[in-house]
């Protein structure tokens, strides 16, 4: 399936969509086929039950110009008046849909608690990146040591403190966008190479380990994780990192 061209946001003027925009009646996600940063969107998504369509990019060298900042993801949120809104950015994707489904808290406090934990998890993701993932292969090794022992720990240590004083989640009602955040990055650093040493380390902590099984036991994110989709973009997640620098992907993954 192709997308809508995004190269600029559209309409100029949101006096007419915005509260469309706040009723979207379906969504197209579109992004790499790896789970990455596309995984706590697409689990929203089926947390929600909405109706969404999975793009994949077909050719992305040449498709990259039909999007605001030539990165993905990118969402495509149909509204009510038949128009097309497009919203880019992994954070900001992840909390309008977040707050379609009730899991940004109950007031404004527990809103911006959590997207304080989401942050976190989400800075963790991109300190892999840089030093374990984005590196020269002979450099790999001891960039995966050093951000187990520096970002890793400091994260596990930080929140587990705070989960702990907290009932072990993040808010203490249901699972939030910081939850399947923080669950989604276990996951993503487990399907690295020699990713289950980062996982056995995480499973250490009791406030973590709880809060990685809740997400993963939710009826409709469990369900997204039996699909046969689900279970493609995990094989090609493993195949992408066993060898980033030498795969076409080379965006913000």
């Amino acid at each position: 399936m192709s997308f809508s061209d995004a190269t600029t946001f559209v309409p100029a003027s949101t006096a007419g969509v915005a509260d469309s925009f706040e009723s979207p009646v379906s969504f197209k996600l579109l992004y790499f086929p790896i789970h990455s940063n596309g995984a706590t969107s697409r689990e929203i998504l089926s947390y929600g039950q909405a109706q969404w369509t999975n793009l994949i990019p077909k050719d992305w060298d040449r498709e990259k110009t039909r999007t605001p900042f030539h990165v993905l993801p990118v969402l495509y949120i149909a509204t009510s008046l038949g128009k097309e809104l497009i919203l880019s950015e992994a954070g900001v994707i992840e909390q309008y849909l977040s707050k379609q489904w009730g899991l940004l808290g109950d007031n404004e406090y527990e809103e911006h608690l959590i997207k304080v934990f989401h942050s976190s998890s989400a800075s963790l993701q991109n300190s892999h990146a840089s030093s374990a993932v984005w590196v020269a292969p002979e450099t790999r090794a001891a960039g995966v040591a050093a951000f187990r022992e520096g970002a890793l720990r400091t994260w596990m240590e930080s929140h587990e403190k705070h989960l702990m004083a907290n009932g072990n989640m993040v808010t203490t009602w249901a699972i939030s966008l910081a939850d399947i955040k923080t669950a989604n990055v276990i996951d993503h650093l487990g399907l690295q190479p020699g990713g289950q040493q980062l996982i056995h380390l995480i499973m250490r902590s009791p406030a973590l380990r709880k809060v990685h099984a809740t997400v993963a036991q939710s009826p409709r994110i469990a369900a997204w994780r039996a699909s046969q989709e689900y279970l493609l973009l995990s094989k090609g997640t493993r195949a992408f990192f066993a060898d980033p620098t030498g795969m076409t992907i080379k965006s913000r993954v």
